[in-house]
């Protein structure tokens, strides 16, 4: 069997792995780096797409381009190849957590009090309203990137002036009240299959991402923790995502947000389980 990846994230150690896990199997393995989308139309595109070589097109990490490579998917897709998207086509999605974290209210799942706006100015207000410290940030990075813990006004009216300096929009970023959480959870879901690991932080650090030097360890999560997981992950309309569930002292339980593109090489140390493998088969199964 022949499997080709298509992403925009080409370095991720994720790839590394799959396509190692590809190879382990008996299958061919082709990385298809569409980071620097471009092309020249011209009758012989066509027959370029129609000449690709494999049996099975896994669509992992689409952040560039994402309506021409949707496009691209869809042509191969009815020239029958099988593809396996996460309800990419569907939604082309890239990372947007308004979106995501409306989806998740509007289903009855429990999000912290978030505040969002296009203009920086009616964060001041939103701020009094959730109560310091508050975290702020961005609504399209990843692994933790840009997010901030504003422990009074005064932190909050300097992060403002700081990124309208730097000519950034509001409207790339929310707000939302500080959890005091007992476990940072980060639960992966591949179809049936559902593994959970606990996120620490390393001293002086909030964040408790993995890529960011937090250590993990293996977390037994509860039947109802895995219903929660399960109900976030079918709200945002994928088979396949990385759910982050904070549980505060008080044992209430928040979905932070899911996921697209979750990593497996954190789950991977903490469960000393072959996720890659998993994920594959998962791929391959449900590919269509």
């Amino acid at each position: 069997m022949k499997i080709a990846l298509v992403t925009t994230l080409p370095g991720l150690k994720e790839n590394e792995r799959i396509a190692t896990e590809a190879k382990n199997l008996g299958y061919s393995f082709e990385l298809i780096n569409l980071k620097e989308f471009n092309f020249l139309l011209k009758p012989e595109l066509e027959q370029q797409l129609i000449r690709l070589d494999t049996d099975i097109l896994i669509v992992r990490g689409i952040f560039n381009s994402i309506k021409a490579t949707a496009t691209i998917i869809e042509f191969l897709r009815k020239k029958g190849i099988r593809v396996f998207d996460n309800n990419f086509l569907t939604q082309q999605y890239s990372i947007d957590k308004v979106s995501d974290l409306l989806k998740l209210s509007l289903n009855n799942i429990p999000v912290p009090k978030t505040a969002y706006s296009r203009n920086f100015q009616d964060y001041l207000q939103m701020a009094d309203e959730l109560g310091y410290p508050v975290i702020f940030k961005s609504t399209r990075m990843g692994k933790g990137a840009n997010v901030f813990k504003l422990e009074g006004r005064d932190d909050l009216e300097k992060l403002i002036n700081e990124l309208q300096q730097k000519d950034k929009n509001a409207k790339s970023y929310l707000m939302q009240e500080f959890i005091d959480y007992e476990h940072d959870l980060r639960v992966l879901v591949i179809g049936e299959r559902i593994f959970t690991m606990k996120r620490i932080p390393g001293q002086g650090e909030f964040r408790a991402n993995f890529s960011l030097g937090g250590k993990v360890e293996l977390f037994e999560l509860d039947s109802d923790g895995q219903a929660l997981a399960r109900q976030a992950l079918k709200a945002v309309g994928m088979s396949v995502g990385g759910v982050d569930i904070l549980v505060a002292k008080d044992n209430r339980r928040f979905v932070l947000e899911v996921n697209h593109t979750a990593g497996m090489i954190g789950m991977e140390e903490a469960t000393g389980e072959n996720i890659t493998q998993i994920y594959l088969n998962h791929a391959i199964n449900s590919a269509y």
